[in-house]
């Protein structure tokens, strides 16, 4: 294939990028009728990204701990306590060098609230994986993410994920919890989205961020992200970003886990004392 039809089709003028890739596969497929579907993928994705510089997608990481809440259900005509969750994390900070580039908690602030709504899948594979973060595999998503909020002390974005059992992999999700939490390791979070990234002298960012650490010297230009549109939220092995750093786990809900547990066991032992008393009847 020539540079001039590697170069064909172009992408038009409001085209998205998966009518772009619907429109270039089989183009490509057409002048090189031996060459591998993947490959083919690859040229078109290729093409695109060319095409459209300035536009990338990121991801960063952080963690997350789960927050036992109370759930009132009748069972057999009897209200039941039984022990529901969701999921508290800090997804991502402002004022801070992430995966591609620094995202200060100007930009981050002004798009923090269009993750509420986004999905939680496991590992990227619901919605970036393959092809410049493109694939997607729906049976991966395991929840949902709400209450997002931004804190303007710590440019922390922190949210709740909720989980749906009926997904195919939540028993797998939650049992990794779990086993996490057995070993005393903490689950780790990643975030995606879309940004452009810009790039601007070291010496110009703000007076704390401590570039010299990343190794810039005041000449150096920075990426510097703009415009963020979120994703998604992955469950991971390994997140860039910890608790020491800031993100993760919110030690603030410890007493009130452990007031709510006593509450449980107590709701238990009561409804252990009531069927021991009516076993007979």
């Amino acid at each position: 294939m020539t540079q001039d039809l590697i170069e064909n089709p172009t992408p038009k003028k409001g085209e998205t990028q998966k009518d772009f890739i619907k429109r270039c596969i089989p183009y490509i497929h057409d002048e090189h009728p031996d060459w591998a579907h993947n490959k083919i993928q690859a040229v078109c994705f290729d093409i695109w990204k060319r095409q459209h510089k300035n536009e990338e997608a990121f991801t960063d990481e952080a963690q997350f701990i789960t927050t036992p809440i109370e759930e009132q259900i009748l069972k057999e005509s009897k209200e039941v306590t039984v022990q529901t969750g969701t999921t508290n994390m800090i997804a991502i900070i402002g004022n801070r060098f992430m995966n591609g580039g620094f995202l200060s908690a100007e930009v981050l602030q002004k798009s923090y609230k269009k993750w509420n709504g986004t999905l939680h899948d496991i590992n990227h594979m619901g919605t970036s994986t393959g092809f410049f973060l493109m694939q997607s595999d729906i049976t991966y998503f395991i929840g949902y993410h709400s209450n997002v909020k931004y804190d303007e002390t710590t440019k922390e974005v922190s949210m709740e994920l909720n989980t749906e059992p009926d997904c195919a992999f939540t028993a797998a999700w939650t049992a990794y919890v779990k086993l996490c939490n057995r070993a005393g390791k903490i689950p780790n979070v990643s975030v995606t989205y879309y940004g452009k990234r810009d790039f601007i002298l070291a010496s110009t960012l703000p007076a704390s961020i401590p570039w010299k650490k990343e190794g810039y010297s005041k000449d150096d230009l920075v990426p510097v992200l703009n415009e963020i549109t979120p994703v998604c939220v992955s469950t991971v092995l390994q997140g860039r970003c910890n608790d020491k750093d800031g993100c993760g786990l919110r030690n603030d809900n410890d007493d009130c886990d452990s007031e709510l547990e006593t509450k449980i066991e107590e709701k238990r032992q009561e409804l252990i004392k009531w069927l021991k008393e009516n076993e007979n009847k």
